[in-house]
This record gives C-alpha cells, sequence and structure tokens, in this order.
C-alpha cells in the first residue's frame, strides 16, 4: 500500500503548475443552495466570505495537486519496472477516501453527503484476468477487503459488512442480481452520527432527529439541488430507507 497525502487541504502546489491552472479550470461561483442546516451549515459565500480571486487560486492549487499525484503514481510505477516487475502480473487498486467540494454547492472540502465529497474513484487492474469496462452499480471501499480474498484465494471470513466485486470484474450476469446499495456514515465533530444510504440513483440521508432527512433523485436532478423528501411519489421507497435506516442502528 502506498498512500499520497495530494490532492487534499491544504490547497499548496508548485508555482508552475498554478501558473498553468489559473485561469484555464471552471470555478464554482454562483451556487444555488440547498435550505437545509446541515448542508449549509459550512457553506461560504462567494463575494462575501471570499472573493472570487480566492476562489480561483484555490481551484488552480487543488488541479494542480492532482497533476502533482498523477506524476508520483508514475513514478512509482516506473521504480517497479526499474526493479524487473511486470506491472500486467500485479493487481493493482486505486482509490481515495473522500472527495471533494472545492466550492460546488458553496461548500469546501468533505463530510457532506453530496456527490463530489462521497463518491469516490475507484480502479481495479488485473489485465491478465479482466477486460477493461466501467462499472456503474453502487459499490463501497469496504467491498474492497472480500475482493482482495478473492483476487488472491483467501478464504472470505464470515459476517463482514464486505460484499466481493467478483462478478463486476467479471462483467458476468450474476451481477446484475446484486444489491445495488451502498451506505457511507460517520461522526462529525460534534460527535452527530449522519447516515447516507443510497440505492440505484435514489440517495437517502439522515442527520439526526432535529433535522430534516434528504432523499436526492440523481437521475431526475443531478445537480443534488432539490430535495424529494416531501414529495408523495417517493413515499413508499422513503419508508424502505426509514425501516434499512433503523436496521443500522440509527
Amino acid at each position: 500500500k502506498v498512500g499520497f497525502n495530494r490532492p487534499h487541504y491544504p490547497y499548496f502546489t508548485s508555482e508552475a503548475a498554478f501558473s498553468y491552472y489559473l485561469n484555464r479550470v471552471p470555478i464554482y461561483c454562483e451556487e444555488p443552495s440547498i435550505e437545509h442546516p446541515y448542508l449549509n451549515r459550512h457553506r461560504v459565500r462567494v463575494g462575501c466570505d471570499v472573493t472570487e480571486r480566492e476562489i480561483r487560486r484555490a481551484t488552480a492549487a487543488y488541479y494542480g495537486m492532482i497533476e502533482e499525484a498523477d506524476a508520483d503514481f508514475g513514478k512509482m510505477i516506473t521504480a517497479l519496472e526499474n526493479a524487473g516487475q511486470n506491472i500486467d502480473d500485479w493487481i493493482v487498486i486505486y482509490t481515495a477516501d473522500h472527495g471533494e467540494m472545492l466550492g460546488q454547492h458553496g461548500i469546501w472540502e468533505k463530510q457532506q453527503f453530496f456527490e463530489a465529497s462521497v463518491r469516490v474513484p475507484l480502479f481495479i487492474r488485473y489485465p491478465k484476468k479482466y477486460g477493461a469496462h466501467k462499472v456503474y452499480q453502487n459499490v463501497g471501499l469496504c467491498d474492497l477487503f472480500a475482493t482482495l480474498c478473492d483476487l488472491t484465494d483467501v478464504p472470505v471470513p464470515d459476517n463482514l459488512d464486505s460484499r466481493s466485486l467478483l462478478p463486476l470484474l467479471k462483467n458476468d450476469s450474476s451481477a446484475k442480481n446484486r444489491d445495488n446499495e451502498v451506505i457511507s456514515h460517520f461522526k462529525d465533530m460534534g460527535g452527530y452520527a449522519n447516515l447516507m444510504i443510497k440505492r440505484d440513483f435514489l440517495k437517502y440521508q439522515y442527520y439526526g432527529e432535529t433535522s430534516t432527512e434528504i432523499l436526492f433523485d440523481l437521475q431526475r436532478n443531478p445537480g443534488e439541488t432539490i430535495n424529494y423528501i416531501d414529495d408523495k411519489k417517493y413515499a413508499g421507497l422513503i419508508k424502505e430507507f426509514r425501516l434499512r435506516k433503523r436496521d443500522l442502528g440509527y
């Protein structure tokens, strides 16, 4: 395992990368907000809390860090090849622990269940067994435990909160019957437990009994600007989410 700090707050990169991206990348500036006490509590308002120039500078620095991280991955692979390794013999997994809002919805860093924060990249490369293809099902980082067991012929322990991704890697018909659910939860700095349950395109969020629940429909509203929790069309599905929430101990 090799871990990198970049890209991550604080946003700091080389002068060359910063200068290159400064006026080349789009920024989130006039972002619509969603009226919710938790999702809005760390909102940064352009023209009030920060200037547009500061937003542009921070965004450029973040893009620079991504480029530098890519270069670091390249150095690592080159070092393996120089040591006589064939990278195609390796099972290579690339992922991250969280995303970055980067000003979307007026939010920076993480700890929000918006897609930019909770969704992370996940690449699994093993060309000797599996061809390249995209997977659109919902998966979680916990699933890597059972997946690595299967890939290395290690027995998968019982009672894991982990589902092997092997059927998805094989792209076989059994993958279609997989429960298309993923869960994310964390305790914030105040000790409050927050929960997200995503099934297919629907994403249910719970931020405690005193806060409004949220339901996003990513197919209908990919920008995550509309809360459908009071929409009668989703009443049955919301009931199922609440039952699942209870099963998870919330």
